[in-house]
């Protein structure tokens, strides 16, 4: 098992966690600071429950949800940044 297939599982979760993140963000009122923290969370239950339908071990789809948490945290304050950029 090489880092490839655990990036490329990352990457796929990537868009599922920012979905995720964003419905829990406007259904629960969360602030901001703790969206990195959530986002990663959600990647690590996302690939939790993933896990059964790959042939991968429960520890690599753990780690590719966690890095598809860091990557959606990183991408919601990258267009967080964006958004106040566009505003001035």
């Amino acid at each position: 098992m090489d880092l490839t297939n655990i990036f490329m599982i990352a990457m796929m979760m990537v868009a599922i966690v920012l979905a995720v993140a964003e419905v829990l963000k406007k259904t629960f009122k969360l602030n901001a600071q703790y969206m990195p923290i959530t986002s990663v969370v959600i990647g690590i239950f996302i690939g939790l429950g993933l896990w059964p339908l790959t042939d991968y071990p429960v520890y690599i789809m753990l780690i590719a949800g966690f890095i598809a948490g860091l990557t959606a945290s990183g991408t919601f304050d990258l267009l967080k940044a964006a958004k106040k950029e566009g505003e001035q």
